[in-house]
């Protein structure tokens, strides 16, 4: 090591306080990029693991290959693993689901277990061919209990056409009569599992067959067979070539096997950014904020430095020093500094991201069965990514001041007059400045003016620091209060949709479910289309959205009002509320016409949005039914709506009971909507699933379950958030009390001066604190405006995707403002500790040897 070298690595362990300051700048820099870069990693094996789960652990899949040909795939090394399974056949079984009648029953081999069905969610897989697992959507989809433990008897055969043509799983169900089941034989299984749905390729969406699994042994598998196979990392990379070759797409074959790719899963593995593109902009932008952020930040560390060790030297260039050698002085001040802080910051950016997988797979935990469960993944290659973003983050922020160390002037730098190039118009002060605080503001001012460079990074770290905290708060807030409008916007917390099919005694089943406990209040909702010669609809809404009667009532398009019943409480509850009498209105129609239109806003595609009324229609409006000449009037108008109708942003009239059954003239309606509203939601839903359990035509949402799931997933985008501002303004808070502290510490001489020629200590203390002041609202004035802009932004950004209003961040405002002088009165106050200590000859006589 040089004596340069040496020199450095002294100073550094002299000025501990501000090497631990610039270390710890450094480890939350590089801890923060490896987070970052580690949770991106993290995300994308998330993802295919998630893939494996839900379509199966293969790239390809070959449908029909003679077991003849099976050594074609074992030989071949290209590929890693093969999965084989077997078509047994189809059987009838009661389903709710009238286009998937049917079971359709497959083999799979031990390996195809492993690596093709889905989660297990009850019991255990088969072992030998007499047992089966059934999936999940044989009860959600098909409403049919079938259970672990029972037993079932199916009749097993192939499923044909009318002209005798074998149909197959990617066959939709022929709902025409012309399909049947031939060739049957009688099979008995035991339900051994409940698995979730498998893979599209084995059973689509069109399907008409539940897929039930069973097992087979390899050695006996004979005829044909459905070969799945996951290639090798190379083999990844050249999928469609190899798939080409053993498919026989590449060679005059008379017999081509068929074919289909886990398209996303290769891509997954191969080239992960292509498909999680916007994850890893998203990634790619916040990595860059970062690095701008703390090279701004790390560099002020290296001025100070540089600033401390000026006179150094200025006496090192005068004894033969050369520029080259002082950079690369400087440059290894940052290598030793980095060498320290970087691997710290990596191990705590591992350790960061871990906490928040776990963190985010608690929050995550109840929701649907569609999310995506968080795997901390240690990459290598993120790593290899924080380490070197964190070695340009060092480099990026010495460089500037390696430049200047080499350039000063050995005069100037052994004059400690390097930083001071001003003249008397620079240092000018405003008039009021000496008015409102004395002399003591005087000298304050022309400090800050004397040391720009020194404050003006100070002033603009911390308005930075404003900004992003005003603004992510902002953002934070907006996402919580549009979360709120939609949670409250529902005043009912279960909802039952059914299908009565005109039946009356259906439709009292339906209606019985009323009665059951934990209801606090209910609506019973039907509905009927009245035809009308000519809708009524309100100018101005036809302006707003720039559209004639003709553009919205086509002419092979029929004139409609929607006509609703509420059921006799609710209704009379409804009408009461409105402040009406049941018997002025019971043979009237109320219009329920006021709602939140929305309109493209043109070239940026931004919507807008305007409350207003739809129809013209006034109380004493007749209108009268084309299909039955029932005439209906109008007897209120109104914008209220009635419970369980809050959350529906649409126009209609609400009549009574005895109405509604006079206009369906003894009919019965084809489906009834229920909104419940319960003080156990969930006990409601169970108690519903078991009254209706031998129905099969409905459908209930807990929106409880809905509430609880977005906010966990509001506290978890808050999480994030809140940690990002809060490592970032950590970052920022280092740079302030380095700059503030190290600037009084170089400053001594100064105080020592003023004081000897009759500054009492309460005219310093004052002075300091105007200083304090002048740097706070200095930056206050650059940082909130920038925050409340930003804020702006980002509304606007989303004023599309969101209803909320923009609310101006006033209380963000206010606790930055504060936090800011507190932070700069503490640190201000930490220094003014350590310089009171010192002796004022001393601190002179040390300035002048």
């Amino acid at each position: 090591m040089n004596l340069l070298n040496k020199l450095t690595a002294k100073n550094l362990k002299l000025n501990k306080k501000r090497t631990v300051v610039t270390i710890i700048g450094i480890i939350l820099s590089a801890a923060l990029l490896a987070a970052v870069a580690s949770f991106y990693a993290s995300g994308v094996k998330s993802l295919i693991r998630y893939e494996i789960e839900k379509q199966g652990n293969y790239h390809v899949a070959f449908y029909s290959v003679p077991v003849s040909d099976l050594e074609l795939f074992r030989n071949n090394r290209a590929i890693e693993k093969i999965c084989l399974t077997q078509n047994v056949g189809y059987a009838d079984i009661e389903s709710a689901n009238e286009y998937k009648p049917y079971v359709y029953i497959k083999e799979f081999t031990k390996e195809a277990l492993e690596n093709l069905t889905g989660s297990l969610v009850e019991g255990r897989m088969p072992e030998n061919e007499n047992e089966i697992v059934i999936p999940t959507h044989l009860k959600t989809n098909g409403r049919n209990f079938l259970k672990v433990g029972d037993s079932v008897t199916l009749e097993v055969g192939q499923r044909i056409d009318g002209d005798g043509n074998l149909l197959s799983q990617f066959d939709a169900y022929l709902d025409n009569g012309e399909e049947q089941i031939v060739n049957t034989t009688e099979k008995t299984y035991a339900v051994v599992g409940i698995a979730e749905r498998p893979s599209k390729n084995i059973e689509g969406f069109s399907a008409p067959g539940y897929t039930f699994i069973t097992y087979i042994d390899q050695a006996e598998i004979k005829g044909n067979v459905d070969v799945y196979v996951r290639y090798t990392k190379d083999g990844a990379k050249n999928w469609e070539e190899i798939t080409a070759d053993l498919s026989g797409e590449n060679e005059e074959a008379d017999t081509k096997y068929e074919t289909a790719c886990n398209a996303y899963l290769i891509a997954l593995e191969t080239d992960p950014f292509s498909i999680s593109a916007e994850f890893g902009v998203a990634t790619v932008i916040v990595l860059g904020i970062i690095v701008v952020t703390s090279i701004f930040c790390i560099k002020n560390s290296f001025d100070i430095s540089i600033t401390e060790k000026i006179k150094q030297y200025g006496m090192l260039r005068s004894v033969g020093a050369t520029k080259k050698q002082i950079r690369k002085n400087v440059f290894f001040e940052a290598t030793v500094l980095g060498l320290s802080g970087i691997p710290l910051g990596i191990f705590f950016g591992c350790l960061a991201a871990y906490i928040l997988v776990i963190v985010s797979n608690f929050f995550m935990k109840d929701e649907a069965d569609d999310m995506v469960e968080l795997v901390f993944a240690l990459s290598p290659a993120a790593i290899l990514v924080s380490v070197i973003l964190g070695i340009i983050t060092i480099y990026f922020s010495a460089f500037r001041s390696a430049r200047r160390a080499s350039r000063v002037s050995p005069i100037d730098s052994i004059r400690n007059s390097a930083d001071i190039k001003l003249n008397s118009k620079r240092v000018k002060i405003p008039g009021i400045i000496k008015k409102i605080f004395g002399i003591g503001g005087e000298i304050s001012y022309k400090n800050l003016k004397r040391n720009g460079n020194k404050y003006r990074t100070t002033v603009i770290s911390i308005a930075v620091s404003v900004v992003a905290f005003i603004a992510v708060s902002s953002f934070i807030g907006l996402v919580l209060r549009e979360a709120d409008r939609d949670l409250k916007i529902s005043d009912y917390n279960v909802y039952l949709s059914a299908y009565t099919s005109g039946s009356e005694g259906r439709y009292n089943k339906y209606l019985s479910t009323v009665t059951l406990e934990n209801i606090d209040n209910y609506t019973i909702l039907r509905e009927t289309k009245y035809e009308v010669e000519r809708v009524k609809y309100n100018s101005g809404y036809l302006d707003w959205i720039n559209m004639s009667y003709e553009d919205i009532v086509r002419k092979d398009r029929d004139s409609y009002l929607y006509v609703y019943a509420l059921g006799n409480e609710q209704y009379r509850k409804y009408i009461k509320s409105l402040g009406l009498r049941y018997e002025d209105i019971t043979d009237k129609a109320i219009v329920m016409d006021y709602e939140r239109i929305v309109r493209a806003g043109g070239k940026g595609e931004k919507y807008e949005y305007k409350n207003m009324r739809i129809y013209d229609y006034k109380v004493g409006d007749v209108v009268i039914d084309k299909a039955t000449d029932k005439a209906l009037q109008i007897g209120y108008v109104t914008n209220v709506k009635p419970f369980g109708l809050k959350n529906e942003n649409a126009h209609y009239l609400i009549v009574s009971d005895e109405m509604f059954e006079s206009l369906l003239m003894g009919e019965v309606t084809d489906s009834v909507r229920i909104f419940y509203y319960s003080s156990n939601a969930d006990k409601l839903q169970d108690d519903l699933d078991e009254l209706l359990k031998s129905e099969q035509y409905y459908y209930i949402n807990n929106m409880e379950e809905s509430v609880r799931s977005r906010k966990k997933a509001i506290t978890l985008i808050g999480i994030f958030l809140y940690g990002f501002i809060i490592v970032i303004s950590l970052i920022g808070i280092t740079n302030v009390f380095n700059t503030i502290t190290t600037n009084m510490e170089l400053r001594k001489p100064e105080f020592a001066m003023l004081k000897s020629v009759g500054m009492t200590t309460k005219e310093f203390d004052r002075m300091i604190r105007l200083e304090s002041l002048f740097m706070g609202v200095k930056s206050l004035l650059i940082g909130v405006p920038g925050g409340i802009a930003v804020s702006y932004l980002m509304y606007y950004s989303m004023k599309g995707d969101i209803e909320a209003p923009y609310r101006f961040p006033a209380f963000s405002v206010i606790t930055a403002m504060a936090l800011v002088f507190m932070l700069i009165s503490l640190i201000m106050r930490y220094s003014m500790g350590k310089i009171r200590k010192q002796n004022i000859i001393e601190t002179i006589r040390n300035e002048n040897i």
